[in-house]
């Protein structure tokens, strides 16, 4: 059994780093494919269409990964510390929060049909 001085990460770094990497690479091939493969019921422009756009997301998690991971980063020649600081807090979730909501906001339109549904749901009024 280990003693209390022995104390080790679970899952280092490179591993995390590695994992999200290949983990955004499959996705991205993954939802081309499927979008490649013509979802049932759907035309083939706009399942490419949606395949495309999930695909994104793939590149865009390894993106924001690699710019969270620089900016907390430890640096031991200048002595940066980027998880101690609240501007690198602030930064990260005003970035994950924008590009979250610009993202949902795109997958909203592309996968909502042409008519919103508050239109459909009210019947049409007759005249008294």
């Amino acid at each position: 059994m280990p003693s209390m001085g022995d104390m080790r990460e679970i899952v280092d770094i490179r591993t995390v780093d590695a994992a999200i990497k290949i983990g955004g690479a499959v996705w991205f091939g993954v939802c081309v494919l499927a979008g490649l493969l013509r979802l049932v019921g759907v035309p083939r422009h706009l399942s490419l269409r949606r395949g495309l756009y999930l695909a994104i997301i793939g590149p865009i998690i390894i993106g924001l990964w690699l710019l969270w991971s620089w900016m907390t980063r430890y640096d031991p020649q200048t002595g940066y510390y980027g998880l101690d600081k609240v501007w690198v807090l602030v930064v990260n979730t005003a970035i994950f929060v924008v590009v979250g909501g610009l993202y949902g906001l795109g997958l909203r339109r592309i996968w909502s049909p042409s008519v919103p549904p508050a239109e459909e749901a009210i019947p049409p009024r007759r005249g008294k």
